[in-house]
């Protein structure tokens, strides 16, 4: 008996020992659930700047991007318009079109050392249709010129018949016509790819 009397009050005192800790621990609970509802409101701001922050970075770099495309198709579309020059529709004397070829050839680095339009040139087989196009001006087009204008000029070495001067003048217009017709073809399509590319609609500034 003495001894569960002893168990019962060693079990007693431990309760009582046991007792503000757990009051202690229950206000704590409570100041710390007071410390978070008073936090609350700072943290939703705080997240609020956050995701708006985020949101403004996003947009931020999607707009320089935006930017770099505009540059880049727009310096390409300038040179390229530029060769018209070269190639007027009124054709006035004897043109030689000695600049056209330098100035075609001129466009293939421009068009292979772009960063942020590059992968729609390629996929898109543009620059490969202006190696074509650099070739035609290079063989046909500046031989039928050459081979015309010596002609015209009885330059040639040999005998030439008025049949033969008519006969190579022609030929000459329909190149002239052939070569400014394939770069009207290349420009319309480099409009149309960077229309694609901004996703603007046709006509849209």
């Amino acid at each position: 008996m003495i001894f569960h009397a002893a168990s019962m009050a060693a079990f007693f005192v431990e309760q009582l020992a046991q007792t503000p800790v757990v009051v202690q621990c229950g206000v704590q609970s409570t100041i710390w659930m007071q410390l978070l509802v008073s936090a609350l409101p700072s943290l939703l701001a705080l997240g609020v700047a956050w995701f708006a922050f985020w949101l403004n970075s996003r947009w931020n770099r999607k707009q320089w991007i935006l930017d770099q495309k505009k540059a880049e198709w727009k310096e390409l579309l300038i040179k390229i318009a530029e060769i018209e020059h070269e190639i007027p529709i009124l054709i006035t004397g004897l043109p030689d079109h000695q600049k056209l070829e330098p100035i075609v050839l001129s466009i293939l680095p421009p068009l292979r050392s772009t960063l942020f339009v590059y992968s729609t040139l390629e996929s898109s087989g543009f620059i490969a249709k202006w190696e074509l196009f650099v070739q035609y001006v290079s063989d046909r087009f500046m031989m039928t010129t050459r081979i015309n204008q010596s002609i015209q000029t009885g330059t040639l070495g040999d005998p030439v018949f008025s049949e033969d001067i008519e006969r190579w003048d022609d030929k000459n217009r329909k190149v002239e016509i052939e070569v400014r017709n394939k770069l009207h073809t290349l420009l319309r399509e480099l409009r149309d790819l960077a229309h694609k590319s901004l996703e603007m609609k046709f006509g849209q500034p």
